[in-house]
């Protein structure tokens, strides 16, 4: 809980001062908001509850540095569209790809088989795609 009223002191820092106003964002922090660790089955009971808000600390220990990161999920609102794509669509983009890369040795990261073309959707398509043995 304290490392969440930090972390909100950097964002209003003159909120705080007065003890009723941090007393009210303890209880309204408690009410709303998990913190567990990630593989607590708290943690799980809470994401299938739809609980608005979870929060967790991560230890991270990769190749002698020791880093904690805050793992903090709101629950919002999101709108998306679901589209299909044509197959022989998807398999032509792929083939242009392995073509660049197997036969025309094109390495560049800015080739023309994965140029942002957004109504075909080419950078998601092609990133999909697996590499090519050889």
């Amino acid at each position: 809980m304290s490392l969440k009223l930090h972390q909100d002191h950097f964002t209003s820092p003159d909120e705080y001062e007065d003890p009723a106003v941090l007393y009210d964002a303890i209880t309204s922090n408690e009410e709303k908001m998990l913190i567990s660790h990630e593989g607590d089955p708290v943690w799980r009971s809470a994401i299938l509850a739809n609980m608005p808000s979870l929060l967790a600390l991560r230890h991270i220990m990769d190749d002698g540095s020791d880093e904690y990161k805050i793992i903090m999920l709101n629950k919002r609102f999101l709108s998306f569209r679901v589209i299909k794509v044509n197959r022989e669509c998807v398999r032509g983009l792929w083939a242009g790809q392995q073509q660049e890369l197997v036969f025309l040795r094109n390495r560049n990261p800015e080739r023309g088989s994965i140029q942002n073309a957004k109504q075909a959707l080419r950078n998601m398509i092609n990133s999909s795609c697996d590499q090519p043995i050889g």
